[in-house]
């Protein structure tokens, strides 16, 4: 599928995340929190991804990572993309705007879940109810760059409806140069089965005050395990997910948002 040119992307990101996220539901067993993370950043050094990095996520009580937040990253040098992260109940792809591309991307994730899968994290198979496959994207739009507040670029750029009344932002007890933008719109999707989120909202990004729009395409596994994903399942559940990903993008974003 050919990319969409000056497409503002700031990172693409696939993720599998399994287990609850539950104070009163810890569903990880010791495995999970010790040897796994080893196993990963053996296979995963094999592979190309030399560089490990430990984050350091929060802990809960017991001095237990939390689920699903990130605690490994491995890189094939320092700071470089592709990089593969880890943490309980979470694996993720992640690739940057610089070197990116559809399919050297899908090749990544490709990668990705053989070295999750190669170290065998049996426990996952015990999980399919709440085992689920996600791709994000992160576009960055920068309002200021044209003088103009959030609300305006989205009247001017998008084809979201998002706005608040001038009788509303005219009263002199409110200060609209102060304000913060949040948007959300999420559905039900049939094609992969699952739904598409996408989020709108005000953020510092690189430093610089802009405009995020993540949009997330999530699905259940479903009946079968991670352990018996096929290549050829996951790059089905991909490409689905990435087109309606572009669906998402060229039908909510004007070119004039990003084609100067």
């Amino acid at each position: 599928m050919p990319a969409i040119k000056n497409a503002p992307l700031v990172e693409a990101i696939f993720e599998i995340r399994w287990g609850s996220k539950g104070q009163n539901s810890f569903e990880f067993s010791q495995d999970e929190q010790s040897l796994l993370p080893g196993k990963v950043d053996a296979f995963a050094a094999e592979a190309g991804f030399p560089l490990s990095e430990s984050i350091g996520s929060p802990a809960g009580p017991n001095n237990i990572g939390l689920p699903q937040r990130i605690s490994y990253r491995f890189r094939p040098g320092e700071n470089q993309y592709p990089c593969l992260q880890l943490g309980m109940g979470i694996f993720t792809v992640n690739q940057l705007e610089a070197s990116y591309s559809w399919n050297s991307f899908l090749s990544s994730i490709k990668d990705g879940v053989k070295i999750l899968l190669k170290a065998n994290p049996g426990r996952l198979a015990r999980l399919p109810d709440s085992a689920c496959l996600a791709l994000r994207y992160q576009d960055a739009f920068y309002p200021s760059d044209e003088g103009c507040t959030s609300q305006a670029f989205i009247r001017k750029h998008f084809n979201v409806d998002a706005s608040l009344p001038d009788n509303f932002l005219g009263d002199n007890r409110l200060n609209p140069s102060k304000s913060d933008l949040s948007f959300k719109i999420s559905t039900d999707i049939k094609e992969p089965e699952g739904r598409i989120t996408v989020f709108i909202t005000d953020a510092i990004i690189s430093g610089k005050r802009g405009l995020l729009m993540e949009t997330i395409v999530e699905s259940p596994i479903g009946s079968f395990s991670l352990n018996s994903i096929s290549e050829d399942h996951l790059s089905d559940w991909c490409e689905k997910a990435h087109q309606l990903q572009k669906h998402a993008f060229e039908t909510l974003i004007k070119p004039s948002a990003y084609k100067h």
